[in-house]
């Protein structure tokens, strides 16, 4: 029986071509807008299937080969002096360890990658921008269907002064010998849009209202190939007056069975000046 089958809480999800909405196509602009309202979640189709696959196959395999390093090699990238909030470089805690680059470095060619990231930089940095770029196009159309100036925030214009966390994320997160040792991480993503890549049953959604009790919960299959799955963040439903969703989720596992799990994340911020003047909502 396959992990599919054993899963009958599985989301059936929307997917969303780029090229489409790229192309402001108004079918597919809708289908977004009502994706990103509920259950704020859709998989999100790059084009070019094939190439996709290999992208993330030789960025997996980096993240491997960086987070198997030993503890006191990693120990050397991690980013002293940051705000607490800013999550680039390495960090552990005790369920994961993450290595985040930054966009506005990386467009601006002075990120520093550890040599084992940096043998790959080519595939990495062209990675990263493919990301960087269709989480642009997903919140211009999204700005469009909603009306409201939601890319004024986000550097849309490429202006060096308007500075940002988003970045580019290798996380190794394994699954645990036995599944109800996995330690509780439910969250809300702080950010605009978080575009993940994964390929390992592990993220759950929780589709209930807020204060609903009991919870409802389902996991979300890994994207089909040339896919990613993209979800909204506390920004977006903040500045859309709750209009798209920010859902809850965790990283979690529907089975037994320790295993090397790695995923690639995307996070799409909004520049320093929201959080330095508060709240937003152009709703």
């Amino acid at each position: 029986m396959t992990q599919a089958q054993q899963l009958p809480d599985a989301s059936s999800v929307t997917t969303v071509s780029l090229d489409r909405l790229a192309a402001r196509d108004s079918g597919e602009m809708e289908k977004l807008r009502k994706a990103a309202a509920f259950p704020g979640y859709f998989y999100l189709d790059l084009g070019g299937e094939g190439d996709v696959a290999e992208q993330t196959r030789r960025l997996y395999a980096v993240a491997d080969r960086y987070f198997d390093q030993p503890a006191e090699v990693k120990k050397r990238d991690v980013r002293e002096g940051q705000p607490a909030s800013s999550d680039r470089g390495f960090k552990s805690c005790v369920t994961d360890e993450s290595f985040e680059m930054s966009t506005d470095e990386m467009r601006q060619g002075t990120l520093h990658l550890p040599t084992v990231i940096s043998e790959q930089a080519t595939a990495m940095n062209s990675f990263h921008e493919r990301c960087h770029s269709a989480t642009l196009v997903i919140l211009e159309r999204l700005a469009d269907a909603l009306d409201v100036p939601l890319t004024q925030h986000h550097n849309s214009d490429g202006n060096a002064e308007q500075t940002s966390e988003s970045g580019l994320k290798l996380i190794a997160e394994p699954a645990v010998a036995r599944a109800s040792d996995v330690v509780e991480n439910k969250h809300r993503d702080s950010g605009t849009l978080t575009m993940l890549f994964y390929d390992a049953w592990s993220l759950h959604v929780c589709l209930s209202a807020e204060g609903e009790e009991p919870q409802r919960w389902t996991f979300v299959p890994p994207p089909p190939g040339g896919c990613a799955l993209v979800h909204g963040a506390s920004t977006l439903s903040r500045m859309t007056g709750g209009r798209l969703s920010a859902p809850l989720h965790r990283v979690t596992q529907p089975a037994d069975g320790a295993a090397k799990r790695f995923f690639l994340s995307y996070f799409l911020r909004p520049d320093h000046r929201v959080s330095s003047e508060g709240p937003v909502c152009v709703a």
